[in-house]
């Protein structure tokens, strides 16, 4: 089995009512799903017949399957792929009882260097109190030689999909969790080895009769290709990917996905990463990766101005002595965060309660600054039913609104038990003019992560009229000025103090977009301005400078 998903429930594709924040989609929505399948490389040369299968329910949906072949070295070369026991659904009991996937005993060959197992399992049914398997987590496990060598917990927690509730290693919407069991330091090569796959034991209530679907897939390697090889696995953070939809899009600080695909343990390396085109920020990472292992990095918020349609973000992971270059850089699209106005009203209006549950009290939301600190958060107790609505005033700068739901069910009332939707939430933004200028999903899952600039437009139009903008204002140590010019000219920037006083000034030459950042230690606390002179345009900004 090369890979596998669950398809999105399709009521999300036809909502009776348009403008429901739940409306998400349209009949014509599409989602891509990317699997590696580098290891079935020997599979797919020649003539390979590739078989799609397709089991359970759904109101209508289509597929379509490209592969990729992209020139490149692998990690290790693949010796041999085989499955464990044949793919398929098997009933938990069984499985249990080792009626299906019984031991096997392997010898391998004097140029196997290393052995792992691949595994999707993911679990179906609802049988015993539970509802098992899909809704119960259970514990399965690789074994060498009778010991447990690999556990893992079957269940999807976040979820990610397009439905909340956790559920045994899948969601709707999104692929099913691989496994990858590395098994080489475990193994004696040159001895004949026992390997079995197993589930943890039932409850003798009837949930034995629930099911998993699994592959176990054998595979056996040659030696490591190279010494010293680092590559940039992804770029999670800012990408228009479906797979990070929920944590895009941003105006802080991007994430990155770096893997040692070296013998050599790796335990530095230097990040260049921004805007395609304009300075690249650097990053000096430090930790320890062993072969194949990898690691999420959040690098610090580099210079967003000047991002236009067209603008990509792109990273590059250097080390010393690295030995296949072809896979250090990445290049993604991404969307800008919405810009809100410095003033506005967030409104909540709570569940109702479900039985003896009190809903609204499972709900709490705050803001915070591009450096990670509080600057709102709702301190009273939730009530029932309950419309609130809080008045929030933000300074220039970049913002994440974060709601949570301990429940991990969103605010939507539970029409799966036959509630009615005047049950339930809703979560929305209004200007003060009373617009509504941005509606949330009630069946958001466990939170909504809304990133947002206030009077802050990452975009700057390099067509029409001049504009400028100041970051961070208040301001401490530094000013960034982000200016855009119709076309490309000389400009000078004039500073002066509240009385009207020039402090000091400085020019550039052939200038049309971009960002100056200016030093400012040596300001005392106070109010400030900024001119940008150029032979069509005089323009004036205001900054506040904090001790």
């Amino acid at each position: 089995e090369l890979g596998r998903l669950i398809t999105p429930y399709g009521n999300y594709m036809d909502w009776d009512q348009p403008t429901d924040p739940n409306d998400l989609y349209d009949e014509n929505w599409e989602h891509s799903y990317i699997f590696d399948v580098t290891d079935f490389a020997p599979l797919l040369t020649d003539s390979s017949l590739i078989r799609v299968h397709y089991s359970g329910w759904s109101s209508g949906f289509s597929a379509t399957i490209d592969f990729d072949f992209i020139e490149g070295i692998p990690p290790r070369e693949v010796l041999s792929i085989e499955n464990l026991a044949p793919v398929g659904s098997y009933s938990y009991q069984s499985l249990a009882d080792d009626q299906n996937f019984q031991p096997i005993t392997k010898s391998f060959n004097e140029d196997v260097e290393a052995v792992a197992v691949k595994s999707y399992v993911s679990g179906h049914g609802h049988e015993g109190p539970q509802s098992c398997c899909e809704w119960v987590s259970k514990q399965h496990s690789i074994s060498i030689n009778g010991d447990d060598i690999y556990q893992w917990d079957v269940w999807k927690d976040p979820q990610g999909g397009t439905w909340p509730f956790d559920r045994a290693g899948w969601c709707p919407g999104t692929e099913v969790d691989l496994q990858v069991s590395e098994l080489t330091e475990f193994i004696d090569l040159d001895s004949e080895v026992v390997i079995d796959y197993g589930v943890q034991a039932y409850i003798d209530n009837g949930e034995q009769a629930g099911s998993f679907i699994v592959s176990n897939t054998l595979f056996t390697y040659g030696n490591i290709i190279f010494e010293n090889d680092v590559e940039i696995l992804d770029i999670v953070q800012p990408t228009n990917k479906d797979k990070w939809a929920r944590m895009n899009p941003i105006c802080g600080s991007p994430m990155v996905e770096i893997r040692n695909r070296g013998s050599k343990f790796l335990t530095s390396a230097s990040i260049q990463y921004g805007i395609e085109g304009s300075t690249l920020s650097t990053y000096e990472w430090n930790g320890a990766l062993d072969f194949l292992e990898s690691t999420l990095i959040e690098l610090p918020s580099p210079n967003w101005s000047g991002v236009t349609d067209d603008s990509k973000f792109i990273a590059t992971v250097i080390i010393e002595e690295d030995m296949y270059l072809n896979n250090n850089t990445l290049t993604t699209d991404f969307d800008l965060p919405d810009v809100l106005p410095s003033t506005f009203v967030f409104e909540f209006r709570t569940q109702t309660n479900y039985g003896s549950t009190n809903r609204a009290s499972q709900s709490s939301f705050s803001i915070n600054d591009i450096n990670g600190n509080l600057v709102f958060e709702h301190s009273s107790s939730l009530q029932p039913y309950t419309w609130y609505k809080d008045t929030i005033n933000l300074p220039f700068g970049c913002y994440e609104l974060i709601f949570e739901d301990s429940a991990e069910d969103g605010v939507n009332e539970h029409w799966y038990n036959g509630e009615s939707s005047t049950a339930a939430g809703k979560v929305q933004i209004r200007n003060m003019n009373g617009v509504i200028i941005k509606k949330f999903p009630d069946d958001f899952g466990q939170q909504i992560d809304y990133r947002f600039t206030v009077d802050y437009p990452l975009k700057l139009e390099t067509i029409g009229k001049a504009s400028i903008d100041l970051y961070p204002s208040p301001a401490r140590d530094f000013i960034s000025i982000n200016l855009s010019l119709p076309s490309p000219q000389d400009v000078c920037f004039v500073f002066y103090d509240n009385l009207g006083n020039e402090i000091y000034s400085f020019c550039r030459n052939n200038f049309t977009v971009g960002s100056e950042k200016v030093d400012i230690n040596h300001l005392s606390a106070g109010i400030y301005f900024i001119k940008a002179v150029t032979p069509n345009n005089e323009l004036l900004k205001k900054f506040i400078v904090f001790k």
